[in-house]
């Protein structure tokens, strides 16, 4: 069984809960302790069950539970070593394990994960897939902080069960938007974030059977905005597919979804 839920996905924090059989983790720790045992017993889940979190980049929006975490409860954390390089001062000693970009790691007893490389304004940033030792299918991508999709995370996002990618903001929003040009050209740099368009055409191309529409931009994106502007490039480019969407505000948590492999 698969369970998941995006606990926090914003500029302010950002945490994925994962739980696949027995083996559950996070993927990224950038709320408070105290904010995410209330999270977690929301969905009926212990900070003590976790076997550790997985980071995906160094940004303080991703770190901020990492010290607590790791060291009063224990918890390994998997990161590259230039990730663990940038953030050893915030975070002292914690149990770090190094990963590679296209080599697998194991978490738990049950679970695969493959770390892919991706382009952003970080050290060494990188998108997961996950999956188990008895299937090759992913049952989970996460492909968050992004400024450019490519045939390299096409082909191996394809087919996913659960997708979980930044929508972070609408393109005309962010061009109307207070923000001074050199932010917005950072967003839309190849190193900046993907805008509802971009997530669309990513989720297009991947046909997941769930796509978790995460990190959108408080001022430069809302909750119908982002669904209206993908599924209308969705209707329009392919009406066949039928991704069903998930999206997750910027102030709260995203629904509890939970998948069999059978």
């Amino acid at each position: 069984m698969l369970k998941l839920c995006v606990l926090a996905s914003s500029s302010k924090g950002n945490a994925t809960f994962v739980r696949i059989g027995n083996d559950s983790f996070l993927i990224d720790a950038g709320i408070s302790t105290r904010k995410m045992k209330k999270l977690l017993n929301e969905i009926g889940e212990k900070i003590t069950d976790l076997k550790g979190i997985i980071l995906s980049h160094e940004h303080h929006d991703h770190i901020t539970g990492m010290k607590t975490l790791s060291q009063r409860y224990g918890l390994k954390c998997w990161l590259t070593y230039d990730t663990f390089q940038k953030i050893r001062r915030k975070t002292g000693n914690i149990d770090a394990e190094f990963i590679e970009v296209g080599e697998d790691f194991e978490v738990g007893e049950e679970v695969v994960i493959t770390p892919y490389e991706i382009h952003h304004d970080a050290v060494d940033p990188v998108a997961f897939i996950i999956k188990t030792h008895e299937e090759d299918v992913p049952l989970v991508g996460y492909l968050n902080d992004c400024g450019t999709i490519n045939s390299y995370l096409e082909d191996g996002f394809r087919n996913v069960k659960v997708l979980i990618i930044e929508a972070n903001h609408s393109f005309d929003l962010l061009l109307q938007s207070s923000y001074p040009n050199y932010l917005k050209q950072r967003i839309l740099g190849a190193k900046g974030h993907l805008s509802n368009w971009s997530a669309a055409e990513f989720i297009m191309k991947t046909t997941p059977q769930i796509a978790v529409l995460s990190h959108l931009s408080e001022e430069n994106n809302t909750p119908e905005v982002a669904l209206t502007e993908i599924e209308s490039v969705l209707n329009y480019r392919n009406e066949e597919l039928k991704t069903f969407l998930v999206v997750v505000p910027s102030k709260g948590r995203s629904a509890l979804i939970k998948t069999y492999n059978k």
